[in-house]
């Protein structure tokens, strides 16, 4: 952990090994691949989702992974009730749900669905219950998604990997989507609105910090939105593009709805993003203007 904190990582990346760095080993997820590790900081636990088969008794659902001996991770019990989850963001409840409040909340992207689980009891298969399970006009596969502020959970973004590529609406026209929820109420959540991009590629993996919200969106690369404003037009009607860094130019001309560019990202504490890409290896970013720049200006700093 301590290569981690080291604050000249960005100029001199770390390499590690099972021999000398490894601090625990947890071997009981069923045999075959798992899709993402999603980590519950404040609660000291993990969760795998997507670990396949389907078949096994926790679904490929969410798997909760105890770590708070992490010498000896342990898992104490999985929710699979609606089946295969591909991603997941779990929280600590604060919200104008008063219900669930100090509850421990995932919200799970499951395919068709945009799903909320009651996830303070993980013990036992299924332990865990569906606070609601909601479709969109759009869903082609429901993918992934981040909280606007996790202090105040009144909304939610997700995104859908294949409403581009199957030219549903409102991304017939190729054009990434981002959809916005609001989830004042956590067993009634409602599609307020969506943003649409200005370019022509898939939507990917996003995460939100400080108001912006930081997409890997394959060949149009990473882009910076600003969603502030989100509270005051739930619509999003003013959600706007910060900054972008393009990281697939060969399709400039002709803008692709292509499995190519980036896949994910990752923005450090220090305020660095390690964007990946599936051609190109790996991008270390820092976006120098992150409050007030306006519309288009934010400024890019590369490591």
């Amino acid at each position: 952990m301590e290569k981690l904190l080291d604050p000249a990582l960005p100029e001199s990346p770390k390499n590690f090994s099972t021999s000398d760095d490894l601090t625990g080993w947890y071997g009981g997820l069923p045999t075959g691949r798992s899709h993402n590790l999603v980590v519950h900081e404040e609660k000291d636990y993990a969760v795998a989702v997507g670990a396949m088969p389907r078949n096994d008794s926790c679904a490929a659902g969410l798997i909760y992974i105890d770590l708070s001996d992490p010498s000896n991770p342990t898992s104490p019990g999985c929710a699979g009730q609606d089946g295969y989850s591909h991603d997941a963001q779990c929280v600590v409840y604060h919200g104008p749900d008063t219900r669930y409040e100090e509850r421990t909340v995932c919200y799970s992207f499951n395919e068709d669905t945009v799903t909320i689980y009651d996830s303070t009891e993980r013990t036992g298969v299924n332990a865990s219950t569906i606070i609601s399970r909601t479709s969109y006009t759009g869903a082609a596969y429901t993918h992934q998604g981040w909280l606007i502020d996790e202090s105040w959970q009144q909304y939610l973004l997700s995104d859908d990997e294949l409403d581009e590529v199957d030219g549903v609406e409102p991304a017939a026209d190729g054009r990434s989507v981002m959809y916005i929820w609001d989830i004042s109420d956590l067993e009634n959540p409602v599609n307020t609105g969506y943003h649409k991009a200005t370019e022509r590629s898939i939507d990917h993996n996003l995460y939100v910090h400080n108001g912006l919200a930081y997409q890997s969106n394959y060949g149009s690369g990473l882009r910076v939105l600003d969603v502030s404003g989100i509270p005051e037009d739930p619509t999003g009607g003013n959600v706007y593009e910060h900054a972008f860094f393009d990281i697939y130019p060969e399709d400039d001309g002709a803008p692709e709805v292509e499995f190519v560019g980036t896949w994910s990202n990752y923005l450090f504490p220090s305020g660095y993003v390690f964007v990946n890409t599936i051609e190109r290896g790996g991008f270390v970013l820092k976006l120098s203007d992150t409050k007030g720049g306006g519309r288009g200006k934010g400024k890019w700093s590369r490591n």
